[in-house]
């Protein structure tokens, strides 16, 4: 099963490529490019994406899910990861590791 180091992975990832995402959906928009309503979409889409991931994270491991959350704190301090974020994609892990350990 992967551990922490694949769970720092998965978090640097998970926020490089949404941010990038979103800078070129951004700029699109703003270019005239792309619809109001493609923008709409895909903030849209992006939020169905990440309750899909908060849901399967019960099924991750202990180590994966401390280096997920060691991860974000990192990604925190460097401010690519806003509050609201930190806090939706902290809260779910931390809460299950927390039930994890008082279930032992």
């Amino acid at each position: 099963m992967p551990g922490f180091e694949h769970g720092v992975q998965r978090i640097f990832s998970e926020v490089i490529s949404g941010f990038v995402m979103s800078v070129w959906v951004d700029a699109l928009a703003k270019a005239g490019l792309l619809n109001a309503s493609y923008v709409f979409l895909f903030k849209f889409m992006s939020l169905m994406c990440a309750l899909a991931l908060i849901s399967v994270m019960s099924y991750w491991g202990s180590l994966y899910l401390l280096g997920w959350l060691f991860g974000l704190l990192v990604l925190a301090q460097t401010g690519l990861i806003g509050p609201v974020d930190f806090l939706i994609y902290f809260v779910p892990p931390l809460i299950i590791l927390i039930l994890r350990v008082l279930r032992e």
